[in-house]
């Protein structure tokens, strides 16, 4: 014990002559069982399932005090009209506590980063409406895993929806 104290913690002790008992064989490890794999049922919020649109709407950002907040200073300083884009999804999210975040798609392409606001809407900002079509297509996705929770019922976003 003290040989081993020492070599592990350089601590002195003194042995004065006293001899260790023999070592005994290390005793097998106990056997261990494989962790269940992990499942998420259909009615979980963490299932990978597709988050279905239940409408999309724009607003003006200026003069919506919520809006100007998630924004943000940056988009603001560099935009001259600013609209959000807003999704309210058929279902509500489920937890935000994860590494991946549900993202708002236009016309299958990822305009930015979303806000989520519990429990059941998104948000994306555009500096303004110049990039939109006259009809755009507004699917919802979770970032890293678009294959599986993509909208299967894409939601439209017409020119004369917006603010």
């Amino acid at each position: 014990m003290a040989a081993a104290c020492l070599a592990l913690t350089g601590c002195a002790e003194e042995t004065k002559g006293a001899t260790e008992p023999p070592a005994t064989a290390p005793t097998a490890a106990p056997a261990t069982q494989a962790p269940a794999p992990i499942r998420a049922e259909p009615t979980s919020p963490d299932a990978a399932r597709p988050v279905e649109v239940l409408r999309v709407s724009a607003r003006k950002v200026r003069g919506d005090a919520e809006l100007t907040r998630m924004a943000g200073p940056a988009l603001l300083a560099r935009a001259e009209a600013p609209i959000a884009i807003e999704v309210q999804t058929q279902e509500p999210l489920g937890s935000l506590e994860r590494s991946s975040s549900p993202e708002i798609y236009l016309n299958g392409e990822r305009v930015g980063d979303t806000w989520a606001v519990p429990p059941d809407r998104l948000f994306v900002f555009l500096p303004d409406a110049k990039s939109l079509k006259d009809a755009n297509e507004v699917t919802v996705a979770w970032l890293g895993n678009e294959a599986q929770t993509r909208s299967t019922r894409p939601a439209t976003l017409t020119r004369q929806m917006l603010p």
